[in-house]
């Protein structure tokens, strides 16, 4: 196995000296030593050790914690701080570049010994976990743009094949079939518009913890005002009722995704419910909760359906040609995850389906 190389970053020569024989002993390389961070730093970029003992007082006007972090920032080395004395105040600079350890002056050889150990061995843990996390994630992504390719092919070969015949001289096309060709290319516009958008959603919700813009929301109010274009739509045949309590209810929400989940819930309702079916929107409380349910008489999901529903572009087998981009429900569970809350659901083939959105109670 090969040595472990350190380099010593050190002000005093004699301690970097008694350094250096404690590290040989023990079987490690020393590259060498530098009493000021530019020399620190340039030897560091020439030599990539695996491990930097470094003073937090050298000499010049950088400290060793404007070396650390530099480290940090350039390389992705383990570094440990050898130190005598510091105030609150430059320990507390020395806390934020996150040491892999930290030894105080004078120390044994064995205190140097299992310093070093333990932050290699802390060093290749995390790499191996960054790497493990990494390949999952490119996996993930290779896996959804795959997905998301053969699910824009179905709609794109529609627009194609539709552009084709009408501009094909040769086969004249009758005022009926071009208006049929026509509702075929709107019909896969709007599919491919509406796939692009719910992707663009599942992007921002991955990682946008800190993106979600909480306000204090009136849910009865909110709920009434989505409901309208459900309700009020000419060609709407479903009826879209809401039950809710006479007292107001309040709930710390971002107005856009909590629409975005609602919208998603009952429009599903909706498109798999037979024509004049009842769809319930249902609110209410409990000391520790708020909940809202959206429920439908519709096909209902299979149970061997129900464990991946919520994953992206799982439909269930029994949804036929009704369109749809397998997104709907899973944007809906990021968006409620990211409000602290969940969202579960019921279903019986043939009998219909209810979901039910879980959000924290505001204290």
């Amino acid at each position: 196995m090969a040595k472990l190389r350190i380099l010593v970053v050190e002000d005093e020569i004699l301690i970097a000296r008694e350094i250096e024989g404690c590290l040989c002993r023990l079987g490690y390389e020393v590259l060498g030593f530098a009493t000021r961070a530019t020399a620190a730093l340039q030897q560091i970029a020439a030599d990539q050790p695996d491990l930097i003992l470094l003073d937090i007082r050298l000499q010049g006007e950088a400290d060793g914690i404007s070396v650390a972090e530099q480290v940090r920032d350039r390389f992705q080395i383990p570094f440990i701080y050898l130190t005598a004395y510091v105030d609150d105040e430059t320990l507390e600079r020395a806390k934020r570049t996150r040491p892999s350890g930290y030894i105080l002056k004078p120390f044994k050889q064995n205190d140097l010994r299992v310093a070093v150990e333990m932050a290699v061995a802390r060093h290749q843990a995390e790499a191996e976990a960054s790497s493990v996390t990494r390949a999952n994630t490119d996996q993930s992504s290779f896996e959804y743009l795959s997905i998301l390719s053969h699910e824009l092919r179905n709609p794109l070969a529609a627009i194609q094949l539709s552009t084709a015949m009408l501009g094909d001289s040769r086969y004249p096309v009758g005022e009926a079939k071009k208006e049929q060709l026509l509702q075929y290319i709107q019909a896969s516009t709007s599919c491919m518009n509406q796939l692009i958008d719910d992707v663009m959603t599942m992007g921002q919700t991955d990682h946008c913890k800190t993106l979600i813009h909480s306000e204090t929301i009136e849910l009865v109010e909110f709920c009434q005002t989505l409901l309208k274009p459900f309700q009020c739509h000419p060609d709407s045949r479903h009826t879209v009722t809401f039950s809710y309590p006479t007292q107001r209810i309040f709930v710390k929400a971002d107005q856009k995704l909590l629409r975005q989940l609602l919208n998603n819930l009952i429009s599903n309702a909706i498109k798999y419910s037979p024509v004049d079916k009842l769809v319930l929107l249902k609110l209410y409380r409990t000391y520790e909760a708020i909940y809202i349910e959206v429920q439908d008489a519709g096909i209902g999901i299979a149970p061997e359906d129900l464990e991946h529903l919520f994953e992206p572009f799982q439909r269930g087998k029994n949804v036929g040609r009704l369109p749809g981009t397998g997104l709907g429900l899973a944007i809906a569970k990021r968006a409620a995850t990211l409000h602290g809350g969940e969202i579960t659901v019921k279903s019986q083939i043939g009998h219909g389906t209810t979901f039910t959105v879980r959000l924290p109670s505001p204290q």
